[in-house]
């Protein structure tokens, strides 16, 4: 595009988030490159959350649908969006006012790229975040990530790509995804990237941009309900997958795929539930040629059997949550 003729949609999905919208709303409206548009979609909030968007009207656009999750709300939002550049933000997470300066600079830099990243830190409280210096006068790096680094390292550790606030998708890329590039209710993001991975190139920008908001009781501290639905998001995938040309790319998703099977498997028999658990064990001995990875699980389904007290740790079905200012 044009340089200055580009166009920036921000997109927000919004459930019962009364007490933190305001923030995230504001930091978007101080951006230092202001957007062209921000659409809000109200996902059936049962709090003050839309009088508080009413009160922004007209600086945002809102919508409102019946609750269907994330994922829903960010489908309708994106086939919405008129933006050449698609940015994501969070109800309760707050961007530097030079975020989406910083992004469009990525953009020019590298616009073949599928998406782009900032980095981000993690706080905790109501309040908003404010930063005290400008990241962006510091030394950061920028890395350029292939499809076989991106998926290894997304799938194994997805921490530095985690937040789908500090992420900005150009809107060809969204569009060769299809007209649903968000599924499930949770583990949205995860089915997303592992869609968006074999596409191209991801730009990464190791600098902290955005304050995301670690909560206690939010959806991704069940850990059993977030494993359970990261599986769901392979399994979906599973066709998508198999049918590359790049055999590499199916093979690295494969592995990925015996993991988080393995991973379901032991908070499910945290959970009691042992006939579900030695299932998915024994299921994710079919994504693997790897013998260290089939070794892994074997070893697992092999210590169900053992007495109790002989048996792993297995992990806890809720994980605490902790965040710092």
């Amino acid at each position: 595009p044009e340089y200055g003729r580009m166009r920036i949609s921000v997109i927000i999905p919004a459930y019962n988030c009364a007490d933190t919208i305001r923030a995230t709303l504001d930091s978007a409206l101080r951006q230092t490159a202001p957007p062209d548009e921000m659409l809000v979609m109200d996902d059936g909030s049962t709090d003050e959350t839309a009088s508080i968007l009413e009160s922004y009207k007209p600086r945002i656009t809102v919508f409102w649908q019946a609750n269907g999750g994330v994922g829903s709300a960010l489908n309708a939002l994106c086939s919405r969006a008129h933006g050449e550049l698609i940015a994501v933000l969070g109800s309760d997470d707050i961007w530097h006012p030079r975020y989406l300066e910083f992004q469009t600079k990525l953009y020019r830099q590298y616009p073949n790229a599928v998406a782009y990243f900032t980095s981000h830190l993690d706080f905790s409280g109501s309040d908003t975040y404010v930063w005290h210096s400008d990241p962006l006068d510091s030394d950061f790096s920028v890395e350029l990530m292939q499809p076989h680094s991106f998926l290894k390292r997304y799938d194994a550790a997805p921490g530095p790509f985690a937040c789908m606030s500090h992420c900005c998708v150009p809107q060809r890329a969204l569009s060769e995804v299809g007209s649903e590039p968000f599924q499930l209710r949770m583990a949205e993001d995860l089915y997303f990237f592992n869609r968006l991975a074999p596409m191209g190139t991801m730009v990464f920008a190791a600098v902290p941009l955005v304050a995301y908001r670690v909560r206690q009781g939010s959806l991704s501290s069940n850990r059993l309900a977030l494993t359970e639905n990261e599986v769901r998001a392979f399994e979906l995938l599973n066709d998508y997958y198999s049918q590359l040309p790049d055999k590499k790319l199916s093979r690295i998703f494969a592995e990925a795929f015996a993991v988080k099977r393995r991973l379901f498997a032991k908070v499910l028999l945290g959970a009691g539930n042992v006939h579900e658990g030695r299932s998915q064990l024994r299921r994710s001995l079919n994504h693997t040629e790897n013998l260290i990875s089939a070794a892994k699980s074997l070893g697992l389904l092999f210590a169900t059997y053992l007495p109790p007290r002989l048996q792993p740790g297995w992990p806890t079905s809720y994980r605490e949550q902790r965040g710092s200012n």
